[in-house]
């Protein structure tokens, strides 16, 4: 918070609500010991997408593709029509992994996935960390299922019985 400039009370402020914070857990009536919390927001805080968002603000500092960010969600886009510009990709996602290292963060890698776009895409194969990213052929975006052809056949497929909006023609195939 002191990064972005915020004012010095705020951040005395919040860094004093964080500081000496405990949270137990309860399951089928049984409840744990209290534990401190040494990182995070307590969750279910007003604050905390807030302050997460804070927190992930400097993410995309120093790549060289494009990051998206939504909530909890990070997307890495780029050009990738030459060798060039696989490598370049590659060092984004390296760059990545030492931000969220540097941060005590961790990608949750199931969830990370290649979605190769156009026709004449090189499907170049990724490493995050010391992983090796799986390919998919279609990806859901804000509840939108796209395919590698940025096409939304199947999500119309997944709608059936759904009439189309007023005035929109329907494509054939949806």
């Amino acid at each position: 918070m002191s990064n972005i400039q915020l004012d010095k009370n705020i951040v005395r402020w919040v860094s004093n609500w964080l500081t000496g914070q405990a949270q137990r857990v309860m399951v089928n009536r049984v409840t744990s010991g209290w534990r401190p919390v040494t990182s995070g927001v307590p969750q279910g805080s007003i604050l905390g997408p807030g302050f997460f968002n804070v927190f992930i603000n400097d993410l995309d500092v120093g790549l060289e593709g494009v990051v998206s960010k939504f909530a909890d969600d990070a997307k890495l886009g780029g050009a990738v029509d030459s060798v060039e510009g696989g490598e370049a990709l590659q060092r984004d996602l390296d760059r990545l992994e030492n931000w969220a290292i540097t941060n005590r963060m961790r990608f949750n890698r199931g969830k990370c996935q290649i979605l190769h776009l156009g026709r004449d895409n090189p499907g170049y194969t990724y490493i995050l960390g010391d992983e090796m990213l799986d390919t998919s052929h279609a990806e859901r975006d804000l509840g939108v299922l796209v395919d590698s052809k940025l096409n939304v056949s199947q999500q119309c497929a997944r709608l059936p019985g759904r009439p189309p909006y007023p005035g929109v023609h329907q494509a054939r195939h949806c």
